[in-house]
């Protein structure tokens, strides 16, 4: 039965690319409700050498797997509510990891200094080695990793620039390495921030705050920083002055993690700047036609994949609602 789920997610990816008060405080009013809620951030990213990707996010920084298709697509958990999934570029996806690398994930984490020594006696491929703090509102290094896509490994500061954002980093609850990977006990980090690259910085920003409701708690001189689920943040970034540029391919899938894909479909579906993929609710089914998860998915303003999924109620999902905190 396992080998027919597996096809049907090939064809998916082949097609699709595969709480508390303070938690719904994150979200604004106008956009967000109790059903089209976001609980859960995931980028997927597409690997030529698959076995080398997941053992770097399994083993070298020891991030749980808690979602598998054998040899094609694992899902790692990066924080509470945030997630990468490596995809085999095999020829079955979306994306080719040829196509521009259109993304930076940012990995947040009070040990920072820890974490650039550990990088160091992994050799790493760092780039842009730590500042001192100083007075700055935070701080970073950059890995790339095995395929090309780059991690910013980033503390913030205790500053006025990140004065909606410190309050929610320590509610933020750390996340340790699982065990028997090789990541040092003591090393953790509590939020990821999901950096897209965008031609018109006020288009996006206009989408992801008027359409799918997310909430500007940080803007930086070239970048802005939203809320999305509870450990989980978009980031907009001015075109020509960050890591990278804006490009129209990209060899990503900016996914997003819900209770309920059919509220959002509805939605958005009414929406002028979001481009719908299919006409109808997406529904991934195994071989005995069972539901697995109820798929969302277009475009927004400037090309970035959205993928809104609800990991139904099946064994086969239980480890990653687990993950989620809904079972």
């Amino acid at each position: 039965m396992k080998q027919l789920i597996y096809l049907s997610f090939f064809l998916t990816l082949f097609l699709f690319g595969c709480s508390s008060k303070n938690d719904k405080d994150l979200l604004t009013e106008e956009n967000m409700t109790d059903s089209r809620d976001i609980i859960g951030n995931n980028a997927f990213l597409y690997y030529k050498n698959y076995d080398e990707a997941t053992n770097f996010y399994g083993d070298i920084l020891g991030f749980r797997n808690v979602f598998e298709f054998p040899d094609f697509a694992t899902i790692f958990q990066t924080t509470k509510s945030t997630f990468i999934t490596v995809v085999n570029d095999n020829g079955r996806g979306m994306h080719s990891s040829d196509e521009p690398k259109t993304i930076a994930i940012a990995l947040v984490t009070d040990q920072l200094d820890g974490w650039y020594q550990y990088a160091l006696s992994q050799n790493l491929d760092i780039k842009n080695p730590p500042k001192p703090l100083a007075d700055n509102p935070h701080h970073a290094f950059l890995v790339t990793d095995p395929g090309g896509y780059i991690l910013e490994f980033e503390h913030f500061a205790d500053h006025p620039e990140n004065k909606q954002f410190i309050p929610l980093l320590n509610n933020s609850e750390n996340i340790y390495g699982v065990k028997g990977s090789q990541r040092p006990d003591n090393l953790a980090f509590k939020a990821s921030i999901y950096w897209l690259y965008h031609s018109n910085e006020e288009e996006a920003e206009a989408f992801y705050q008027d359409v799918m409701g997310l909430k500007m708690i940080v803007k930086q001189s070239f970048s802005d920083i939203l809320t999305s689920s509870p450990t989980g943040y978009i980031g907009l970034v001015e075109d020509g002055i960050g890591i990278h540029n804006a490009t129209h391919e990209k060899a990503v899938n900016v996914g997003f993690m819900t209770n309920s894909a059919k509220a959002w479909f509805d939605y958005l579906k009414e929406q002028p700047t979001f481009t719908l993929r299919t006409e109808e609710l997406y529904h991934e089914r195994d071989g005995q036609g069972n539901n697995l998860i109820d798929i969302v998915i277009g475009y927004d303003p400037d090309n970035y994949f959205i993928e809104i999924d609800e990991f139904l109620d099946t064994e086969f999902n239980k480890e990653l609602r687990q993950a989620l905190g809904i079972i």
